[in-house]
């Protein structure tokens, strides 16, 4: 089964402060656009270390191609781990 949905936690990158990060948010958003994936978030996670998290839904192959793209540096967030989901075909 491919994977659909990745969720991925890090911490804010220097700079991004509450008052700078929905512009930075906004602008990954939009970059985003180029790839293929539909971002939903970002949250504050609970439970874990890192401060924030997202999750971006698409094809596996839309996501490997942005791993280290352009568009991957523009993300707000650094030192980040995913964790990646598949779509049970019954929930379908």
């Amino acid at each position: 089964m491919p994977f659909t949905h990745w969720m991925i936690f890090g911490q804010a990158k220097e700079g991004v402060t509450t008052d700078t990060a929905p512009k930075a948010w906004a602008e990954f958003k939009k970059a985003l656009e180029a790839t293929n994936l539909e971002m939903m978030g970002p949250w504050g996670p609970f439970g874990v270390p890192e401060g924030m998290c997202y999750m971006l839904k698409g094809k596996n192959t839309d996501f490997e191609k942005y791993i280290g793209s352009d568009t991957w540096q523009k993300c707000p967030i650094e030192k980040s781990r995913t964790i990646s989901l598949f779509t049970m075909p019954w929930a379908e």
